[in-house]
């Protein structure tokens, strides 16, 4: 279902008029009104039931191809628990050979399993550029896609809800950088040595130092959805940049919307759709802050900070502090001078 009317006079008389005949519908549909008529922007967007029509199914399956690998993908992070004993042992007795290979035979299979983290994000950021295009093309304006292509606006949220995810489990896991900086201080041993083992093959020194600076990132997937939207900005110039901050700034809102408003969050049948959208509204906050020239923090933004953070803020601190974090350590603009003290003193 969307909603979507430029005349705010005439939509305010449509939804005080039904307001009385279509009950619960009619108290989302004013509290949206009330809430946006200032934005020019009314919509319902349904993360949750939204199927492919025929015109989106070529993007929407190759989307679809990815997205069913994140599952596993978090699952095997969330399972990650590193080879720390084994190192440990091995650097505290550099003289025992058999300790030496026992970590290396732990560490190797984990390095392999970091390395598909590693190529998932390649095909997540092809995915993503995928629905960019398909979501800002001409001759629609971005309100327009969304209304007419609403389940790659749900893929979209999913690609957002998956990374913040992601870079939530790798961040409350040091596992994954003392395991991968063993194994690359063994190779560099090994070849001084001009010793070669069969992991080398599979994770060699090129791939090792991609690697590296991707999971140097604290949040390494958000930071390549990042990458690939400005460089997608960049390398469209006939596409106006507004066309992609508005779909941004939309979605953000459409999140904002749905979480502030109680009508509407007892439509929701899922008891993660909460957290779903809460993490896609963070995402598109961030890429926005990354993509528009001014970020989302400045007066000028389409994109209601206080109220965002605000809704952040109401929820249980234990559910909502990653993506603070992430507003506060990943954002390119909070510290301009821009952005106001309020701002600046809700994330503090």
């Amino acid at each position: 279902m969307f909603l979507f009317q430029q005349d705010h006079s005439l939509l305010r008389e449509v939804v005080l008029e039904d307001f009385e005949s279509k009950g619960p519908m009619g108290n989302l549909l004013k509290v949206l009104a009330c809430a946006e008529l200032e934005h020019g922007q009314i919509f319902f967007l349904d993360f949750e039931n939204a199927q492919p029509t025929e015109a989106e199914t070529a993007v929407w399956n190759q989307v679809n191809a990815v997205l069913e690998v994140a599952h596993g993908i978090l699952a095997e992070l969330q399972s990650y628990n590193g080879a720390g004993q084994e190192i440990r042992e091995a650097i505290q007795n550099p003289c025992d050979l058999q300790l030496q290979e026992q970590a290396w035979n732990a560490v190797c299979p984990l390095v392999a399993k970091l390395k598909r983290f590693y190529e998932f994000s390649l095909r997540l950021e092809n995915a993503l550029r995928s629905l960019l295009e398909a979501l800002t093309s001409p001759p629609y304006a971005p309100m327009q896609h969304l209304e007419r292509e609403q389940a790659l606006a749900k893929q979209f949220a999913e690609i957002l809800h998956f990374t913040l995810s992601f870079d939530e489990l790798k961040m409350t896991n040091p596992a994954i950088q003392n395991d991968f900086s063993y194994y690359r201080r063994t190779l560099s041993r090994n070849r001084l040595n001009n010793l070669q083992h069969d992991a080398e093959n599979e994770v060699n020194n090129e791939m090792a130092n991609r690697m590296s600076l991707f999971y140097a990132e604290a949040t390494p997937m958000l930071k390549t959805l990042s990458n690939a939207t400005t460089k997608f900005v960049s390398e469209n110039k006939t596409l106006p940049i507004e066309d992609t901050t508005d779909c941004l700034s939309t979605m953000a809102c459409v999140c904002r919307v749905m979480l502030e408003t109680p009508e509407y969050r007892c439509r929701f049948t899922n008891t993660d759709t909460m957290l779903f959208c809460m993490r896609v509204m963070v995402g598109v906050i961030i890429l926005y802050d990354h993509v528009h020239p001014v970020g989302a923090f400045a007066k000028t933004s389409k994109i209601d900070m206080k109220g965002c953070i605000k809704v952040l803020k109401e929820q249980p601190s234990n559910s909502v502090e990653g993506l603070l974090n992430a507003l506060r350590y990943t954002t390119r603009h909070l510290n301009d001078d821009s952005t106001s003290k309020q701002i600046r003193a809700m994330l503090q």
